[in-house]
């Protein structure tokens, strides 16, 4: 449990305030009794809920008019104190800290440090969020949680389905449905997976629906009929193992005249190459002096400078015909290769019949529509098998979800109307809460639905949450107190001083409680919380200063 608290901006008349000591069960932060403002209640409660690893604190007033700032804390388990330290502006890191509150140099990461929190309240449930479930009870101003017609919503924002998972998670529930969803989950995986195989065309993609399935069928039919009536219509009855072996015949002569054809492609090239090389591309003596004889002018000595430089610029030619007739022959001799292949694959096949074109052709259309419709049928009739693997997995999910909350919703109810009982000297209907379905729940306080009585059902509704889970706190601020009737307030404030679990909450105008209820108040009262630079920063932000004219200084 925590059981200090202190920070350099808690402040007192100018001074740091001495450091806050908690206790097992009520701990109260207690203000003005005429309901003075602004002197930083909500802000205690808030920085509470910082040291569990919330966040809100980060963005309340305090932080924002006294800067960035470290709490210092203590948790107490098992007989052993574990200090710590948290800055607002690196609100990620939780520091570990010896007794005087110096650094060791080991820190936690927030989510480390509430999975350790988590396990140190032996909260350690499947599926369990420690701050979604702690903070759902911690119902502060600038939560944004304190919502007294849905008080089953403990985050902002958070829908049903979301808000009965945390409650299943507490109530340690949610080992017993994990299995379920997983399986939901698998499903829903091969679905998806089965859809994206489609858009990517790895299998068919016209999935049509259960018009097109039967449409399909139709034209199937009638198409093997078609090729029924080809079959006995040709000359001579061919088996389909002879069809067959004709049309791999007739693809592999294909192939090989194909290779045949870059075969001969590459050997015409090779010739040119071979060509160049034998008889270069550049003039010889031979050449100039037959030159002369037409042209006696001509001026022979440019012409053996020119021929000098294509000499040079030949033995370069002569390097990349070289290479290309070494790339030309590697090519038509891997050619060659797979063209003994084809042959070879030719000859195992040998006489296989002689079947007309027309009929091959005929026969690989009719066959190649048929195959086409039944594999659109084969992928609707798959699509529908994992839709309703899906479904059915859904369903069992489902089932099992509202099974558990029916024992829920009976221990709620019962430990609601256990304590509404306390509260009112005649029997009055308690809160009641009604899950519909596995997603969906109602509360309500039957036949009242006055603001004191929805204030008073969300308060009941924590309370018989702390009392019946593994919850380990919660947190009640001054404003969920302010429409209660005293007998009501009597009531609660009994109730919270009866567990040892802690409860931290805020009150003020204790002036106007009764004996009793002041009583519990003072005797758990650990911060009070005054004006004249007794809030909780020493200081009020909403009070104007009055600049003195120079003549009064």
């Amino acid at each position: 449990m925590l059981i200090e608290m202190k920070s350099p901006a808690f402040k007192k008349q100018g001074k740091e305030r001495p450091a806050i000591q908690f206790k097992e069960g009520l701990n109260v932060v207690l203000g003005k009794e005429d309901g003075a403002m602004s002197i930083g209640k909500s802000s205690s409660l808030l920085a509470i809920d910082f040291v569990f690893g919330g966040d809100t604190y980060i963005k309340s007033d305090g932080v924002q008019k006294e800067g960035h700032h470290t709490i210092f804390f203590t948790f107490l388990f098992d007989g052993v104190k574990y200090f710590f330290a948290r800055n607002t502006g690196d609100s990620n890191t939780i520091f570990i800290c010896d007794e005087n509150y110096e650094l060791t140099g080991n820190q936690y990461t927030k989510e480390e440090f509430t999975t350790w929190l988590k396990k140190q309240y032996h909260m350690d449930f499947a599926g369990l969020s420690f701050r979604i479930a702690l903070s759902s009870f911690f119902r502060v101003y600038g939560k944004k949680n304190t919502d007294e017609l849905n008080p089953l919503q403990g985050i902002p924002g958070q829908n049903m389905d979301k808000s009965i998972t945390s409650i299943l998670t507490l109530f340690d529930k949610y080992k017993d449905i994990e299995e379920f969803k997983t399986n939901v989950t698998e499903h829903k995986k091969k679905l998806d997976a089965y859809k994206e195989a489609r858009r990517y065309h790895f299998i068919s993609d016209l999935v049509g629906g259960q018009k097109k399935y039967e449409e399909n069928l139709a034209v199937i039919r009638d198409l093997e009929l078609q090729l029924a009536t080809l079959m006995e219509e040709a000359e001579k009855g061919h088996s389909e193992e002879e069809i067959e072996l004709n049309k791999k015949k007739a693809a592999l002569t294909t192939q090989k005249l194909n290779y045949e054809k870059a075969i001969h492609a590459k050997e015409m090239k090779l010739r040119l190459v071979n060509m160049s090389l034998d008889y270069g591309l550049y003039p010889t003596e031979a050449d100039i002096s037959a030159l002369q004889e037409y042209f006696p002018d001509v001026n022979v000595r440019k012409l053996y400078e020119v021929e000098k430089y294509h000499q040079k610029l030949a033995k370069i030619l002569d390097a990349q015909f070289a290479d290309e007739k070494k790339a030309i022959e590697e090519d038509i001799a891997s050619l060659k290769k797979q063209l003994d292949g084809i042959n070879a694959q030719i000859r195992e096949l040998g006489f296989v019949g002689n079947i007309s074109r027309e009929f091959l052709d005929r026969h690989s259309e009719l066959k190649g529509e048929i195959d086409a419709l039944k594999t659109q049928n084969e992928a609707f009739l798959t699509q529908n098998e994992l839709q309703a693997a899906k479904a059915n997995a859904d369903a069992v999910l489902k089932r099992s979800i509202e099974d558990i909350l029916r024992e829920i919703e009976e221990t709620l109810n019962a430990k609601m109307e256990e304590f509404n009982d306390t509260l009112f000297d005649t029997k009055k209907k308690p809160p009641h809460v009604h899950f519909n379905a596995y997603n969906s729940y109602k509360f309500e306080t039957p036949d009242n639905t006055g603001t004191g009585s929805n204030y008073k059902g969300m308060i009941v509704y924590d309370l018989a949450m702390l009392f019946s889970t593994a919850l380990p706190a919660l947190a009640h601020d001054s404003l969920l107190f302010k429409n209660l009737g005293k007998d009501v307030e009597d009531g609660i404030m009994r109730i919270y001083a009866s567990t040892k679990k802690q409860i931290f909450i805020a009150y003020d105008k204790q002036g106007d409680c009764r004996p009793e209820t002041q009583k519990i108040l003072e005797s758990n009262c650990v911060l009070r919380l005054s004006t004249n630079n007794c809030e909780l920063y020493g200081r009020s932000w909403d009070t104007e200063e009055v600049k003195k004219d120079e003549d009064e200084l």
